[in-house]
């Protein structure tokens, strides 16, 4: 089985607080996201949103090495349900515009899988307003699952620390 790959490094802006740089494959997990949502995005006439997102900001660090090793998780990371934060919006507010998935584990292996935008998830009838026009639906069905493989992956994420304040 050929497994991915996962890199976490820290990014500095001018004046902001450092966030993390995911990277899967080699690729920043924003540019993937933004390749599968432009369609749908398009689609709905909200092309602009597509990849609207950043990586987690640097007090977050903490519970990234917690919440993506399936351990006791964060407030801030844990979303509703199973689903876990792996990217946040371009604002640096978590739950603004979160990209979500679910992360399973086993002996061999980590798997990032049923990706979701929670505001262009699949909506449902509103009992009180049934004429209010529903939010548009972004599937991610056959994007992922991204599957690593364990060992390296806890490296990965044990090894991101705190950023550096030289900058």
């Amino acid at each position: 089985m050929t497994f991915d790959t996962l890199e976490l490094r820290w990014e500095s802006w001018d004046g902001e607080e450092d966030t993390v740089l995911v990277l899967v494959n080699g690729t920043p997990l924003v540019e993937l996201v933004r390749r599968w949502e432009d369609v749908a995005a398009q689609a709905t006439g909200e092309r602009s949103l597509a990849g609207s997102y950043a990586g987690l900001p640097a007090w977050c660090a903490p519970e990234i090495q917690t919440a993506w090793l399936g351990e006791p998780q964060g407030r801030s990371l844990q979303a509703e349900g199973d689903r876990v934060t792996l990217l946040i919006c371009e604002c640096g507010e978590p739950g603004c515009w979160p990209l979500l998935a679910r992360i399973e584990m086993d002996g061999q292996a980590v798997r990032w899988l049923d990706f979701q935008q929670p505001y262009r998830a699949k909506p449902e009838a509103d009992p009180l307003n049934p004429q209010r026009t529903p939010t548009p639906f972004w599937s991610y069905e056959g994007f992922g699952p991204f599957v690593f493989e364990r060992a390296a992956y806890t490296r990965a994420v044990r090894s991101l620390g705190q950023p550096s304040t030289d900058s």
